[in-house]
């Protein structure tokens, strides 16, 4: 039941332009680039917020490799190894995911997916 609440909860704070993202484990502010995992303090990037927002904006949307690194990187038209989404979200999930929870899901052949904390 907490589970469904907190996902409501996260998609009202989405829809109503919210800064922030709250799972009742994972909890980011996004304006304030803060970021705590089960009540205890994260270190994260700037780079890794910012695609930390991309991804939580669009929760259970398949988002392609090229669509996030043209969202995050190639501002400038400029070229941009894939390597570094990669290194990234891996960085990413070493901060945030546990033995309990997924955050990122790889859809193989397509790009990267945000579930929101799935029970492994």
């Amino acid at each position: 039941f907490q589970k469904k609440v907190s996902a409501l909860l996260n998609r009202i704070s989405a829809q109503s332009g919210g800064d922030f993202y709250d799972d009742g484990n994972l909890y980011i502010n996004f304006s304030e680039l803060s970021a705590c995992l089960a009540g205890q303090p994260i270190t994260l990037t700037s780079l890794e917020y910012r695609l930390l927002k991309v991804l939580t904006r669009n929760s259970q949307t398949v988002l392609t490799r090229q669509v996030l690194l043209e969202k995050l990187w190639d501002i400038d038209e400029n070229y941009v190894d894939e390597h570094a989404l990669t290194t990234t979200i891996s960085r990413i999930r070493s901060k945030i995911e546990t033995n309990q929870h997924s955050y990122i899901k790889t859809v193989y052949g397509m790009g990267y997916m945000w579930i929101g904390g799935a029970q492994k």
